[in-house]
């Protein structure tokens, strides 16, 4: 065979470019480990309920056992306060809980929160009459006022008597509104001085607030320092034009943003919320998914023994704060009246061995969380108070059991908060790089070579790229990694493209 035939054929031959030819990548980043199993077994009485949410519903353990926690807190927060040494503590929890879409966030919210909603359905509805009536009462008032102010023929004495015998206008009912998933800061200071004074603030969509309003450029500082005033139980100012400034006494929050991994990571970055303390508020959790092993069970969970005697316990500690607020004519001036929760003699000894234990390694392995560390302490006695409350709501003491409860949950959450440390702190070029890749490495299925072009990229690929010019830069830190190639005017689905890379085969599935 001659030299020319030879060279045709070679010139046909398919082009081989073995897997093995192809270096692996390099990491953009170290993914954080995989984190420890919630212990639901610590949860008390809400560990049944929690157990049959994850096996009905599926959804990964921290969601839910966070979702529940978040839910007996809101309801326990207007009843009482854990009192150790004269240092009050809340029970309001803050709670965030990391998620990508699909981990059924909104079904195990709407379970937990379930009682909550139809509690304030009901009250609502029947307030909608007594509104109507103050209405009636207070159009009398200010008429009586204004006959009282216009009337010249009594002396100046006898008016500012007759108003004096008048009184102040007639009290406005609670609107009974007391779960809110998107306010503004004013909104949610107004929710708490006529809707209801122990109020949640829950989203199964955490964007939608993370994003919105109350925490953009403008009003961000603002929201976050009237975020953690509220949770510290301080009295919080509440300025509104015409009605001048006052101040809101014995105002209670929970708190449960369920957020995707992108929009978490922005508030986690954020130095803001470092600084002004609101991270270390938070109980963060990011569980393992679930997708994939989650088969259907035949089960409803509201007919579940666990879950009935879990929304019988909730509605109790909502129809006492009830029947408090409605029975307490002061409750909108004053505020909740609180009682004092003290420990058991035993359980303080516990707390106090376990506040010294986490001061003792503040500055060594629990350095990297410094900030939250020094809030695990408050953050059991709130946990264990939860506990206490939701086991017993006439309980007058906390127990060395809920106590060490409370802690063995703070110290889940604060070797979560470790584990996430890390995996927080990546720059944003190298996250980005890497929802980039995800995308691509979908993208390609199917492609024989898998060859991705640079428009459909900055046209299809994740907000963040859309611009030829981000979307190279992208593109060039996975060049960088050794995840693609470049592929100059290559054939990407029968067009020839100038821009154009292979993916690397380590890369794929």
């Amino acid at each position: 065979m001659s030299a020319e035939p030879v060279k045709k054929l070679l010139q046909q031959a398919p082009e081989v470019r073995p897997e093995q030819v192809w270096p692996e990548p390099l990491p953009l980043y170290r993914d954080p480990e995989a984190p420890e199993p919630y212990p639901l077994e610590v949860l008390g009485r809400l560990e049944p309920v929690a157990r049959e949410v994850l096996r009905i519903v599926q959804a990964p353990d921290a969601l839910v056992a966070g979702s529940m926690l978040a839910a007996a807190s809101m309801a326990a927060q207007g009843l009482g306060n854990v009192v150790v040494d004269g240092r009050v503590y809340p029970l309001s929890l803050y709670l965030l809980t990391i998620a990508e879409s699909g981990e059924r966030k909104s079904a195990v919210d709407e379970i937990a929160t379930a009682v909550i909603r139809e509690r304030q359905k009901a009250l609502y509805l029947a307030q909608e009459e007594e509104i109507t009536e103050w209405e009636g009462k207070v159009a009398l008032w200010e008429a009586e006022r204004k006959r009282i102010v216009g009337d010249r023929k009594q002396s100046r004495e006898a008016r500012e008597a007759a108003l004096e015998k008048l009184g102040p206008p007639p009290s406005k009912p609670w609107l009974g509104t007391m779960l809110t998933g998107e306010p503004t800061y004013e909104g949610l200071l107004r929710l708490l001085a006529e809707g209801w004074p122990a109020a949640g603030l829950f989203a199964s969509e955490g964007g939608s607030f993370l994003g919105g309003h109350a925490m953009d450029k403008k009003h961000r500082l603002r929201t976050i320092s009237g975020l953690g005033e509220l949770w510290d139980g301080r009295p919080v100012d509440r300025t509104r034009q015409g009605d001048g400034v006052s101040l809101l006494y014995g105002r209670r929050l929970a708190l449960h943003l369920m957020a995707q991994p992108i929009v978490a990571r922005e508030l986690i970055a954020d130095p803001l919320a470092q600084g002004q303390g609101f991270l270390a508020r938070l109980l963060t959790a990011q569980p393992l998914s679930t997708a994939g092993s989650r088969w259907y069970v035949e089960a409803n969970i509201y007919d579940t023994p666990a879950y009935q005697t879990y929304a019988a316990r909730l509605g109790n500690l909502l129809e006492l704060v009830e029947r408090q607020v409605l029975n307490d004519l002061e409750t909108r001036r004053r505020g909740l009246h609180l009682r004092n929760l003290p420990l058991a003699p035993e359980a303080k000894t516990f707390l106090i061995d376990f506040h010294n234990h986490v001061e003792r390694h503040s500055n060594g392995e629990l350095s990297p969380i410094r900030a939250f560390a020094s809030k695990l302490p408050e953050h059991a006695l709130r946990l264990a108070g939860v506990l206490a409350l939701f086991e017993n709501p006439e309980a007058i003491a906390i127990s060395k059991a809920q106590v060490e409860a409370g802690i063995a949950l703070a110290q889940w959450y604060g070797s979560e908060a470790l584990r996430l440390a890390g995996g927080y702190r990546i720059p944003r070029p190298l996250a980005l790089a890497g929802e980039v890749l995800a995308w691509i490495v979908q993208r390609v299925q199917g492609r024989t070579p898998p060859l991705v072009h640079l428009a459909e990229v900055y046209r299809l690929g994740p907000a963040e790229v859309r611009s030829a010019r981000a979307a190279r830069e992208v593109i060039r830190t996975l060049e960088e990694h050794g995840y693609l190639a470049p592929r100059p005017n290559a054939q990407v689905e029968g067009v020839a493209r100038r821009d154009a890379w292979e993916v690397n085969p380590h890369a794929l599935p």
